[in-house]
């Protein structure tokens, strides 16, 4: 009997992290012509990605904030709320969303790098030196780093607190906002 419960809910938690969202969002600032970001995906049943586990809680020795922002010819594309955080609310991955203010939490139980590249991964959507989740920059994104060009691969950023990561595919450039670290 208790095997059979046990069973029950695990399925019942496995099939709804398995749903993922297929709505996209688009930002408040963003004109009604610019193409949506997709959505987080299903989580592969909340197992760990690049080595990065889904906890019941936040992590307290790790606790930083980094803000990416992503522009199309100028259009900003939003980086969606909820990624990391699978539609069952069991667990949220040490990197997340809340927000879909660009605003990417860092809350682990362990203090090591994180990189840009594993929030592409935790969010299962691709990037590489000319794309970055929808936008596609044939000759190459435009990257900034606090300001700062950056011409290496992007998915070796080092994620920082209070960080302003900004990508742009194709002219003309988005003009970017620097994160209201206040409300954190």
């Amino acid at each position: 009997m208790t095997r059979r419960i046990v069973a029950t809910l695990l399925l019942v938690a496995l099939s709804a992290c398995a749903k993922s969202q297929t709505n996209t969002t688009t930002a408040a600032n963003a004109s009604p012509a610019a193409p949506a970001t997709p959505t987080a995906a299903p989580y592969f049943g909340a197992l760990p990605i690049d080595g990065i586990r889904c906890d019941s809680q936040e992590g307290a020795v790790e606790h930083i904030h980094s803000h990416l922002q992503i522009f199309l010819h100028g259009k900003v594309l939003v980086v969606p709320a909820q990624i990391g955080i699978p539609t069952t609310g069991l667990c949220l991955y040490w990197l997340h969303t809340h927000a879909n203010d660009g605003i990417i939490h860092i809350e682990s139980p362990v203090k090591q790098a994180f990189t840009l590249g594993e929030f592409f991964d935790i969010w299962s959507q691709p990037l590489d030196r000319t794309h970055a989740a929808s936008a596609v920059a044939p000759t190459g994104l435009a990257i900034t780093v606090n300001g700062k060009p950056y011409s290496g691969d992007p998915r070796k950023i080092v994620l920082a607190d209070r960080q302003e990561i900004v990508i742009n595919a194709g002219l003309p450039q988005g003009k970017a906002k620097s994160a209201d670290w206040t409300r954190l």
